[in-house]
């Protein structure tokens, strides 16, 4: 672990196994498009946590994605916050569009608008630890409390990633899809699983 501007960065060993299949696998242009897309999308999220007088306790890196612990939030209202989280995938659609016309100068452009699309849409899924289901709860703890809040997220959260895993089944199969997507699907569904306490993992160090 590494400590920088007072933020602790963790890094799943997974991480670099799951990189250096991608390489081998797939392409490396297409790692850095997703990678720079990742990068941009937790600028978006930071800058706007930054603006709002939030702070970054821990940033952990793992292999479905980085997830930001943020400190004491209790000044933060939850408009903001909910601004807070819209800002990743608000920065992807973005740069997604922008690159797009690129694409018409600079060819390559079109797969970093690509990668900037999927990140964005895919993190809008009400399904944890998308941004999505961070979405859904505040809305819904603002609109009634956060135990109700809980119960929805954890009810949709299943739901929306067994759709994704079915969806990605499909694809895989007729359309030859990427079978990092059909796996990152899978994990999606057993984090959400695990979290509604339908499967028990054994935990890592």
């Amino acid at each position: 672990m590494w400590r920088l501007k007072g933020t602790a960065l963790e890094i799943s060993p997974a991480l670099p196994v799951v990189l250096a299949a991608f390489v081998v696998l797939s392409s490396p242009l297409l790692l850095a498009a997703i990678l720079l897309s990742a990068a941009c999308h937790e600028w978006g999220h930071y800058a706007a946590l930054r603006r709002f007088g939030g702070r970054v306790e821990r940033l952990r890196l793992t292999a479905f994605g980085a997830v930001m612990e943020v400190g004491n939030t209790a000044h933060i209202s939850y408009g903001a916050e909910i601004l807070t989280v819209l800002a990743g995938p608000a920065v992807n659609l973005m740069l997604a569009v922008l690159l797009a016309l690129c694409g018409r100068w600079w060819g390559t452009a079109y797969l970093f608008a690509g990668a900037n699309l999927v990140l964005g849409v895919f993190n809008l899924l009400p399904a944890p630890p998308l941004d999505g289901a961070q979405l859904l709860w505040l809305t819904v703890a603002w609109l009634t409390e956060p135990f109700t809040a809980d119960r929805v997220m954890r009810a949709v959260g299943v739901a929306a990633s067994a759709a994704v895993v079915c969806g990605g089944v499909v694809l895989t199969c007729r359309a030859g899809g990427s079978p990092f997507l059909l796996l990152g699907a899978v994990g999606l569904l057993v984090a959400n699983l695990r979290e509604k306490g339908l499967v028990k993992l054994s935990p890592t160090r």
